[in-house]
């Protein structure tokens, strides 16, 4: 999984964009656990540099130069994984050692990869805004295909043997199919790369559909002059059981988390049922369909994330769909893109200047009242023909919405899809790089002190998960770890991956030992603590339990 994330603003607008990985194995409630640490961090990519007034072919050049080098970075962290590249793999498997001192074989596949739509279609060489699993055009992403005519899926197979023929014909078939000509990050890899990509809550639904549901509800209050209404029901809400009271109206908010868009999801429906109440009879069909799509698109958000599923909800989960596309054109004029935005202000700046032509030419013959109705008429005029222009060329046609209807077909074939959700590694950004970030002296060297922070906090938090295992292992102490006896052995010395109690015997300490007094007290507690649980009565400082992670 990957995912870029913002550090600061105040010291030369730092990103960065790291690598996770995790074991598919393991529950999903196991894995969405900070403190277990089921997520680590293997790499940093490189971030391009922004290219702003240069001509198109060096830019295009620059561009080629960024994915050759992104590639050659993922090839290098991936290398393990490959057959070809790794002669110590035998058939594919692999012995690992494990945390129970026993080896096994196993046989590495990367089965998902998790990112935004904007890191997939750069990571898979598309272009901006296009489905990842299909090949439908960018004009009918917003359009509800029946199951019976789906288009074709991405192949990247047929996308290499293209990009490698270096013809014209390759090349505007590539164009046709909404693909840059050039290789695939993860076709070195032993995976079906047009697999990788999965139904992910966090970015399609909760930061995805959901804050465009709210902008598309902003929208819609604001053209029909309930705003006020709306401000004044939503910063109403009481707290209640998890829910924390609002003191920001909505457009105060400059950015939603996952934790604020699934409260949202428990009392959106109300807030707008309310807003729309007392309208006039014109008003009522255009608002009950509003609160008939706010309604099906939350009840398709809380079918998602459902942890099982049988035939029945999975039928529910279409219908919510279904309606949703028929109930979504009440909200087409709020959801006006940049296209629709750009023709509306050009359409509004020709007819300003047509006002100002107007208005000078009638200059002696117009009164004061003449001229103050005629310049309303104008005023109103606009306002209509830029309404009328957003609502012309606005659309639905970005690639979240899109999304929604593979999700049945991979509720078929993957199960629930709380394991693939993304929450876990934008809890990762907090501990792995943003605390660093804020420990470092913020200059230019400051990856390495963040790794260094970050490792040694990591090395004392798997100490303390370790020790807390050997404690509840008491009976079966002899399977869970080994005990050394005190002398020759002892004084080896030991890695970074052996969490060990070493000083109380005396041993040397391991070069990452370095580190403030705080981790010192936080490790004599739970020096003493595991002493007096597990230790041989009457001989506390002949024998250590050593768990190998």
């Amino acid at each position: 999984m990957s995912d870029g994330t913002h550090l600061s603003n105040f010291a030369g607008d730092e990103n960065e964009w790291p690598v996770y990985m995790t074991i598919g194995n393991l529950s999903s409630k196991i894995r969405q656990m900070p403190s277990n640490h089921t997520v680590v961090m293997v790499a940093l990519l490189p971030i391009p540099i922004k290219n702003r007034n240069i001509p198109q072919k060096r830019l295009d050049e620059q561009r080629q130069t960024n994915w050759e080098v992104l590639n050659e970075v993922l090839r290098r962290v991936l290398q393990p994984l490959t057959l070809k590249q790794n002669p110590n793999a035998k058939s594919g498997y692999y012995n690992f050692l494990y945390a129970d001192g026993n080896s096994r074989h196993c046989k590495p596949i990367i089965a998902a990869w998790l990112a935004d739509c904007p890191e997939y279609s750069y990571l898979h060489h598309l272009e901006r805004h296009v489905c990842f699993w299909c090949e439908r055009p960018k004009n009918e992403l917003g359009d509800n295909v029946p199951p019976d005519k789906q288009y074709p899926r991405q192949d990247h197979n047929l996308y290499r043997i293209l990009g490698d023929a270096n013809t014209k014909a390759a090349d505007a078939e590539l164009s046709s199919r909404h693909v840059h000509r050039g290789s695939n990050v993860f076709q070195h890899i032993p995976c079906i790369v047009s697999n990788l990509p999965k139904p992910n809550l966090l970015h399609t639904m909760q930061i995805g559909m959901l804050d465009h549901l709210q902008k598309l509800i902003f929208h819609f209050m604001k053209s029909h002059e309930w705003l006020d209404k709306y401000n004044a029901i939503w910063l109403s809400m009481p707290a209640y059981h998890d829910l924390t009271p609002k003191n920001k109206s909505y457009e105060e908010v400059s950015q939603w988390n996952e934790k604020e868009m699934k409260e949202m999801s428990r009392y959106l429906l109300g807030v707008v049922t309310q807003s729309l109440r007392g309208g006039s009879p014109a008003q009522c069909p255009i608002f009950n369909r509003a609160i008939e799509c706010t309604q099906v698109l939350l009840e398709f958000y809380m079918y998602a994330r459902y942890k099982s599923h049988d035939d029945a909800t999975l039928s529910y989960m279409e219908d919510a769909l279904q309606c949703f596309h028929n109930f979504k054109d009440v909200f087409l004029l709020g959801w006006a893109g940049k296209m629709a935005k750009a023709k509306a202000n050009a359409l509004r700046t020709e007819l300003v200047t047509k006002r100002k032509v107007d208005k000078e030419t009638n200059a002696e013959t117009w009164t004061p009242s003449k001229k103050r109705r005629e310049m309303n008429a104008w005023q109103d005029f606009i306002s209509q023909e830029i309404d009328v222009s957003k609502q012309l060329d606005a659309d639905f046609n970005f690639p979240k919405i899109d999304l929604m209807p593979y999700w049945v077909e991979h509720r078929h074939r993957y199960g629930a899809l709380q394991q693939y959700s993304a929450e876990r590694h934008e809890q990762a950004h907090k501990t792995n790089l943003k605390g660093g970030w804020n420990a470092s002296n913020h200059n230019l060297n400051y990856l390495p002190q963040v790794m260094t922070i970050q490792r040694r906090i990591l090395c004392f938090e798997i100490r303390e998960l370790n020790l807390q295992a050997l404690a509840q292992r008491r009976e079966n102490s002899a399977a869970a770890c080994k005990v050394l006896p005190s002398g020759a052995d002892l004084a080896a010395p030991l890695g970074s991956q052996s969490y060990a109690i070493a000083w109380i015997h005396g041993a040397p300490k391991p070069p990452w030992w370095k580190t403030s007094w705080r981790y010192d007290q936080r490790l004599q507690s739970i020096t003493r603590q595991y002493t007096r649980c597990n230790a041989p009565r009457g001989n506390t400082q002949r024998h250590v339990g050593v768990y190998q992670a």
